[in-house]
């Protein structure tokens, strides 16, 4: 009985705890290759709450070079419910040159509470367009996704992002992930350009008959 309770645990926190995204997303990777990202460190912070479920994420990232990253990341949600995950990106082209890039995201997971675990895979490929001239960018992921002790299950994700005034970006995003649909939009605003952002988004979160929705706060420095 008290397995099956730390596994039903599990299954209602999970949706807020780590998964492989680039920020200000929650589930979508992007493929862009930004040429100043050469041996550099990157920290994104968030945090999130879905219905009554909370966590805090911390994800250090360090680019290799414009095209090859790897990104851990450290949650914590309600319930003293800790995650996990390393992700590994690569990229296949250079959205600059060509207007559209692409590669693989392959990230691997494990979450612990009151002595359970449970661990996963996925694997991503992560596809994006320029739009208006670079003001614009349309992301697209398709992938599959494995936890232990469950069927894999097939996942993918779109978002567009926009450039607004004031030193602002309009996103939104449509996924489905861990056997739920995801909508989210927010603003992210630039407090130092390319260097210090701050976003604020709304989300809401459909499984069958259960929704939740909530919202997500995040403050990411890049360049380090």
């Amino acid at each position: 009985m008290r397995r099956c309770l730390l596994a039903l645990v599990l299954a209602a926190l999970w949706p807020v705890l780590a998964q492989a995204n680039d920020r200000p997303f929650l589930l979508t990777s992007n493929a862009v290759a930004e040429e100043d990202d050469d041996q550099v460190w990157s920290v994104e912070t968030w945090w999130q709450r879905a219905g009554s479920a909370q966590a805090f994420t911390v994800a250090p990232e360090y680019a290799f070079n414009p095209t090859t990253s790897v990104q851990f990341e450290f949650s914590r949600a309600s319930g003293k419910t800790n995650a996990f995950e390393v992700e590994f990106k690569h990229l296949f082209n250079h959205i600059g040159r060509d207007g559209w890039g692409w590669g693989i995201d392959v990230s691997l997971d494990t979450r612990r509470a009151d002595g359970s675990q449970q661990n996963g895979i996925t694997v991503k490929l992560p596809y994006t367009l320029q739009l208006r001239g670079g003001d614009a960018l349309l992301h697209l992921n398709a992938g599959v996704q494995k936890q232990s002790g469950e069927r894999h299950e097939w996942v993918g994700s779109v978002a567009f992002e926009h450039k607004l005034p004031q030193r602002n970006v309009g996103f939104i995003e449509v996924g489905r992930e861990d056997r739920q649909t995801l909508v989210h939009a927010g603003v992210r605003h630039w407090i130092r350009r390319e260097r210090l952002a701050l976003d604020f988004s709304v989300q809401r979160r459909t499984a069958g008959d259960d929704r939740s929705a909530g919202a997500v706060l995040g403050l990411a420095w890049y360049d380090l």
